[in-house]
């Protein structure tokens, strides 16, 4: 789990005021906020020491901040050498529609749905986060994602084997996190800020097999990706917090987000009669990690 970088508290006013500078990454109508956001990163594990229940005295708060109340997914494959698509394609669609989703309810978050996945033609094996956040931006100005005029929009990056990302702290998947998701900000041509949620998921075999998860590369893959997914799902402006408040959603500031409190506890969940290993996420209903 990794906490949230506290510097000071942005006002709601701050948040959506427009950027200094910016830049134009497809000469289209949305344009990146200058700066890097906080990510919310799932640690790489190598001890394999998984505990099978929560840890004693977790909860989650609600700080104010937004939720994705009927998520829409819209994946982007890194380059068609992507693992596992005909898989990650019906995955986003079905856990928004699974057992496990329901379980939100008690959030606020209702059920949602995923699109088919753009793949883009980048073939850059040293990937930093910028670099990302400005593909998500020339997908979104092509048209071949959806706008993020929508909310509830998500937008997770898959990547290929044999590439390592560098987060904004950093840092280096497989070395230091399996995963993680996070919030920029981008506007258009009259001004507006619009909140961009994604996630950044590297490929789990070579240097991350075994610290993602115990199974196979392909469930370990949706087990992570439902990590992120439902933590975008919960809390999606964390990459714009500051401190343990607004704008974060739900949070249990000793545990962090809900997939944190059961990290690398697998579970299974179906959705439209197809069924997934995912992570267990935590309850405050039933006070425990829960698949369904």
């Amino acid at each position: 789990m990794m906490a949230v970088r506290s510097v000071k508290l942005l006002s709601a006013a701050a948040l959506l005021a427009p950027p200094a500078c910016a830049v134009d990454p497809a000469g289209g109508d949305l344009v990146l906020v200058s700066g890097n956001p906080t990510v919310h990163m799932q640690p790489l594990r190598r001890d394999g020491n998984v505990v099978d229940a929560a840890p004693a005295n977790s909860h989650l708060n609600n700080y104010g901040g937004p939720i994705l109340s009927n998520i829409h997914i819209s994946p982007i494959y890194w380059n068609s050498g992507v693992q596992f698509t005909s898989t990650l394609d019906p995955f986003y669609n079905d856990v928004p529609a699974s057992g496990l989703w329901a379980m939100l309810d008690q959030y606020g978050v209702g059920f949602g749905s995923g699109s088919p996945g753009v793949v883009a033609t980048q073939s850059t094996r040293d990937i930093a986060d910028s670099a990302i956040r400005t593909e998500i931006l020339v997908e979104i100005n092509h048209g071949s994602v959806p706008l993020p005029t929508d909310p509830n929009n998500y937008y997770p990056v898959h990547l290929a084997p044999d590439m390592q990302v560098t987060a904004p702290d950093g840092t280096h998947s497989c070395v230091f996190f399996c995963a993680y998701h996070g919030t920029f900000q981008a506007r258009d041509v009259n001004g507006n800020v619009f909140n961009i949620n994604y996630g950044v998921l590297p490929d789990l075999g070579g240097a991350c097999a075994g610290g993602c998860g115990g199974d196979t590369i392909l469930n370990n893959t949706t087990s992570v990706a439902s990590h992120e997914l439902i933590e975008a799902a919960t809390d999606p402006a964390v990459g714009l917090a500051t401190t343990i408040g607004f704008p974060l959603a739900w949070y249990d500031p000793a545990h962090g987000e809900i997939a944190d409190i059961c990290g690398h506890q697998h579970g299974t969940t179906v959705g439209h009669g197809h069924s997934y290993v995912i992570q267990l996420e935590f309850s405050n209903a039933d006070n425990d990690c829960v698949q369904l």
